[in-house]
């Protein structure tokens, strides 16, 4: 064939067409390595990695340069108990392909396998020499090595690479090596080089930081510490983040503060939700409110503001923080306009925040600013009552009095009977309760129901002890009421024993008291078994012991009973839910 008249363009394609195989060729050895691989995976399938085998060193025979062929065969040999025999193929697939990182630490892999050490270094240093700049050869050295040599080794493989490729090479590695060593500052110093100028490997460094055994805390503050002295703000971006993820609230505050200050527009706005996010999943009430205080400050309406600090509030009440929790609600209740029904809502939760720690004085105040904002409100009842019952725990009988006058409702007689206790009225708090009664919620209207049904029930004595304890238990101290109506008991006739015994078990009930219930519940069954409190006592009873697995067949045992004895006691529908519940649950 003459070349002449061609163009030299068209002479190229000419000699690349003669000079390189078929297209078809090419085709069919992927169509035959295809057919093959399939054909030795589907033996290997069935446990027959004979013919697995015979599959593929066809393939390999025919293409030896074939990875996928040559980790199939790698572990059908493994599979037989004939790893060394991979080797003399490793060798061929090296021969064309010296540079494939993945074979040649399979070599050494199996070379280490069978304790052929001196080769195991020999290939180390061939392979050093083929790639003297990157660090993959040392990387992968140092995973054989750590196993064939031991620790100390494979850092110092580590550190030659350093070396071959400058800069903070395999600074990841290193920190991981040393943490395993036990030097948990040394792998610090070298994973803070490892997350890079860009921070590119936060999470990564983060996660190991968090696996740490012992001294997690420490070694975070190290990092954070490394990080917040760089120059280079994606670092110290990177160091905010790592606090934040560690829980580290100073740290994690103070450095989002400097980040923040270094941001402007669109990515100043996407870390501090970052950091809200971050801070509000890791409990940091005061970094996650400092983040919404930011972005609500540069909201553009009265709206927008509100709805950053109705997060913070969220934020706040979840980690029970009143104080961040009252900031943001003031600020929710000065955003409305004077007089609106929203600014009243807004107010009145401010009152109830503020009725869990404020001095009483402070409280009367912002009562008495409420009523003469909201003469009519609704809430008055609600608010008056909390903050007389928040007075009457501080012994403030007087100011909690002064604070109903003139307010009527089922919450503030609730209040206004208690104070009628304390100061001896007895039947005057009574009648206080029964007319509290109709605008009562059903679970606050059952424990005066109770209160009230009982001390209908009762002589002079056994009344005035009841409302005795009444008035600690409404003060908080529900165990000392418990004890003085346990021991009051002893003082009053036989029949009011029991139902003042059943009335004690349910104040220290409500005050999660539960091992005092039940000691109280006990005497009941035991001193008084032909009550009728016996029901309730036995059912709570019951409930109490099955709540560990050793005490479910003493409850078993227990409602069986109370079944059996007392077939039409009121809580026998109880009862029996409990046992068959208690009985599948056994099963």
């Amino acid at each position: 064939m003459s070349c002449r008249g061609l163009w030299p363009g068209s002479i190229a394609l000419l000699m690349l067409m003669l000079c390189s195989p078929p297209v078809s060729a090419q085709n069919r050895r992927g169509t035959d390595e295809a057919r093959l691989l399939r054909a030795a995976a589907a033996h290997e399938s069935r446990g027959d990695f004979d013919a697995a085998e015979v599959a593929l060193r066809e393939l390999l025979e025919a293409d030896p340069s074939s990875s996928g062929g040559l980790f199939a065969l790698e572990r059908v040999l493994r599979a037989k108990g004939e790893t060394e025999q991979i080797l003399p193929v490793v060798d061929a697939f090296l021969a064309r392909d010296a540079t494939s990182s993945g074979v040649r630490y399979l070599k050494l892999r199996v070379l280490a396998e069978f304790d052929l050490l001196d080769a195991v270094e020999h290939e180390a240093e061939l392979w050093f020499d083929l790639e003297q700049a990157s660090e993959v050869p040392y990387r992968e050295v140092a995973r054989v090595y750590e196993r064939a040599f031991g620790s100390e080794r494979a850092l110092r493989v580590l550190r030659r690479g350093r070396e071959a490729a400058g800069g903070d090479a395999l600074a990841l590695e290193i920190g991981d090596l040393l943490a395993a060593m036990d030097d948990r500052d040394g792998a610090v110093d070298e994973w803070a080089l490892a997350i890079g100028d860009d921070g590119a490997q936060t999470t990564a460094i983060a996660r190991r930081v968090q696996g740490l055994t012992h001294g997690r805390d420490a070694a975070g503050r190290r990092l954070v510490r490394a990080l917040a002295r760089s120059d280079l703000l994606p670092r110290r971006r990177a160091g905010a983040r790592i606090a934040l993820d560690l829980g580290l609230g100073a740290e994690a505050l103070d450095l989002s503060k400097e980040v923040a200050s270094n941001l402007n527009g669109r990515a100043r706005e996407m870390f501090l939700n970052d950091v809200a996010r971050r801070a509000r999943d890791q409990d940091l009430v005061q970094t996650a409110s400092w983040a919404l205080s930011e972005l609500g400050s540069d909201a553009s309406t009265p709206a927008q503001r509100r709805q950053f600090d109705q997060r913070i509030l969220d934020v706040a009440l979840a980690a029970a923080d009143t104080s961040a929790a009252l900031t943001a609600q003031r600020r929710i209740a000065a955003s409305f306009s004077a007089g609106s029904v929203d600014r009243r809502r807004a107010t009145a939760q401010v009152i109830r925040l503020e009725g869990v720690g404020a001095e009483p004085g402070r409280l009367r105040q912002l009562l008495g600013d409420f009523r003469d904002e909201f003469p009519n409100a609704p809430e008055l009842d609600d608010l008056a009552a909390t903050v007389a019952a928040g007075l009457l725990a501080r012994s403030d009988a007087a100011g909690a009095a002064a604070v109903l006058e003139g307010i009527e409702g089922p919450r503030s007689s609730v209040e206004r009977a208690y104070l009628l206790f304390d100061a001896g009225e007895v039947e005057e708090g009574r009648q206080a309760l029964l007319f509290a009664l109709p605008g009562l919620e059903p679970s606050d209207a059952t424990e005066v129901i109770q209160l009230v049904g009982l001390m209908g029930r009762l002589s002079t004595k056994g009344v005035q002890l009841l409302a005795t304890a009444g008035v600690q238990a409404h003060r908080g101290q529900s165990s000392q009421a418990a004890a003085m109506l346990s021991e009051g008991a002893e003082s009053l006739g036989q029949d009011e024993r029991p139902p003042v015994l059943a009335e004690a078990a349910r104040i220290a009930q409500r005050a999660d008291l539960l091992s005092e219930a039940a000691l109280i519940r006990e005497r009941i069954l035991s001193e008084f078994p032909d009550s009728p409190e016996v029901g309730e006592a036995a059912l709570a009873l019951a409930r109490y012991r099955a709540a560990s697995r050793d005490g479910v067949d003493a409850a078993i045992a227990l409602l069986e009973d109370l079944i059996i004895s007392r077939p039409n006691a009121a809580v026998v529908p109880d009862a029996r839910v409990e046992l068959e519940r208690l009985r599948g649950r056994g099963g």
